[in-house]
């Protein structure tokens, strides 16, 4: 029977997972105390006071920002106290809840990053949270489809290179893709799974280094055509989940491959080198009002990815192979 065998929580978006034994979710909202905090990379138009949802790009994140891998952060949400460490050593303590805190964060980040030519801006929900996502989404990764793709592609793989909420074991491979849309219960709390979650280039960053050392979403389109892995939740009840719950899951067909109907695109594709998502000239882009037959070449140089919202010169032509 499935298990739950994870829980984590990333108070800070890009930096370091935080372990839990248990954690209480509410209906309708996100995981507690996740990506609450976040750094908005210089420019952004973000309001400091009040800011509200953005995609990624706008911020300091894995995706392109693969130092943040390098140090090990803790962050006590009681007091704000942070600490920052490398190899076991602290480099650097300091408390997030006074402004001087938060500009020495903002400090050790532009060094860490050689790319930042200014600090980057420390921000706080109010009332939300700067998850991939805008909806209150829990992302929840199964373990044995992890070890099923480490033996297709003999490669060791971390699962907090996925950075999931809840990890589970003992479920079938790719058996979570059977499960959307419809009801979970783990533990006493009842999750509706929402959504297959897909994968951007923030999976390529080992996080025991800080190194690029494989291609996720790559690999997953050119083995399973799609870069899928993992599902998103929306919580239906106030509950709490503990390490070793086990699981209730739909009466369904077992998954033996993730195979989707995925269609390849045309020759004349694009790809987001932070997302990999696909722009198609014969499909156009409906989400940015970009109609079939449009060329890449046509598309406005300040449109951004749908995606991440990265900008256009983040595309380069797509080969499947």
């Amino acid at each position: 029977m499935p298990i739950v065998s994870g829980l984590y929580r990333f108070p800070v978006k890009g930096l370091s997972p935080q372990s839990m034994s248990s954690v209480t979710v509410a209906a309708g909202q996100p995981f507690p105390m996740d990506r609450i905090f976040a750094l908005a990379r210089p420019g952004t138009s973000i309001n400091s006071k009040n800011p509200i949802w953005a995609k990624k790009s706008k911020f300091v994140m894995l995706m392109a920002d693969q130092q943040l891998a390098e140090v090990q952060t803790e962050v006590d949400l009681d007091t704000l106290e942070m600490t920052i460490t490398k190899n076991n050593e602290l480099l650097l303590k300091l408390d997030l809840a006074n402004q001087s805190g938060q500009m020495a964060l903002e400090s050790f980040i532009q060094n860490l990053i050689p790319s930042l030519n200014q600090s980057p801006n420390f921000i706080q929900s109010l009332d939300g949270h700067f998850m991939d996502k805008p909806g209150n989404l829990i992302s929840l990764i199964n373990l044995e489809t992890i070890r099923m793709i480490e033996k297709k592609w003999d490669a060791k793989i971390n699962p907090l290179r996925f950075r999931a909420n809840i990890y589970i074991d003992n479920a079938e491979p790719w058996s979570e893709f059977n499960w959307v849309g419809k009801d979970i219960s783990v533990g006493g709390a009842v999750f509706y799974v929402d959504s297959r979650n897909s994968r951007c280039g923030a999976t390529n960053v080992n996080p025991e280094n800080g190194k690029r050392d494989l291609n996720i979403p790559g690999s997953l389109r050119r083995t399973f055509g799609h870069k899928d892995f993992g599902v998103y939740l929306v919580a239906k009840s106030n509950a709490c989940v503990s390490i070793g719950d086990y699981i209730n899951i739909p009466d369904t067909p077992t998954i033996v491959i993730a195979q989707s109907s995925f269609q390849e695109p045309s020759l004349n594709s694009f790809i987001c080198q932070g997302c990999y998502f696909i722009y198609d000239e014969k499909v156009g882009c409906a989400f940015s009002g970009i109609k079939p037959g449009t060329k890449f070449g046509e598309i406005q140089k300040s449109w951004l990815c749908p995606d991440c919202g990265a900008n256009k010169l983040s595309f380069e032509k797509f080969h499947l192979n």
